[in-house]
């Protein structure tokens, strides 16, 4: 009963809960080493506060089922489901958020599907097209890439300086992107940046559970540090 509670709770306010993301991790069937839903159930325990699932070539109606399943675990756990791009679906199997890029449909588009209390969440790189999320009403930005990657190649690294940017001049959550690793993650949290997004790192590693583990502890470390 408490578990059903809670859950409904969560479902709720998934807005309040996404001040306290630390560890957002980004799952595709294409770069997970372990099946999806394995990979996603190893994320989560290993203490991921939020997941996006991100299909760019899947179908429709293999990306709903998929999604549904991702809603069902998650509903389960105190982690945040945001869907990538697919606007409809994230309507649809009720996730907490959607995220969506530059060259996806607009914010104000957004709103009018999936409504104000769904987390909706922009990916930017450059500080004019975070002040336009924030001013357009976009409850948090992706910031990045902040090194060379290859799953957005696309899009030229943004370096350290444009977190820093962001830190000084945007007042909503903000979370770094792009090519993070343990190695470099320090790196991150010294430049102002304390909610993380990691993909290839945590679900292309031998070892999920732990590799989740270790991100969130370091980051929870540099937490207790600075505060």
């Amino acid at each position: 009963m408490n578990q059903q509670r809670e859950t409904k709770i969560i479902k709720q306010n998934p807005l309040k809960n996404f001040s306290d993301v630390r560890l957002y991790v980004i799952i595709s069937s294409g770069l997970a080493k372990k099946p999806v839903l394995e990979t996603l159930q190893e994320v989560i325990e290993g203490g991921a506060d939020a997941v996006q699932l991100r299909e760019k070539t899947m179908s429709d109606s293999e990306f709903l089922a998929m999604a549904k399943e991702f809603r069902r675990i998650t509903s389960q756990s105190k982690t945040l489901f945001i869907v990538n791009d697919r606007t409809g679906i994230a309507k649809k199997v009720d996730a907490d958020g959607l995220h969506i890029g530059q060259s996806d449909l607009t914010i104000h588009s957004a709103r009018k599907i999936i409504g104000y209390d769904r987390i909706l969440g922009v990916s930017t790189h450059t500080i004019v097209q975070a002040r336009k999320a924030q001013q357009e009403g976009a409850d948090y930005i992706s910031a990045g890439p902040i090194f060379p990657t290859s799953t957005k190649d696309y899009e030229p690294p943004v370096g350290l300086d444009y977190l820093k940017e962001v830190k000084r001049e945007i007042t909503m959550p903000f979370v770094a992107i792009g090519a993070i690793n343990l190695e470099n993650l320090n790196e991150i949290l010294s430049s102002g940046g304390t909610r993380i997004a990691i993909c290839s790192a945590i679900i292309c590693s031998d070892n999920i559970l732990q590799t989740t583990r270790s991100f969130k502890s370091q980051i929870f470390s540099h937490t207790l540090l600075v505060n």
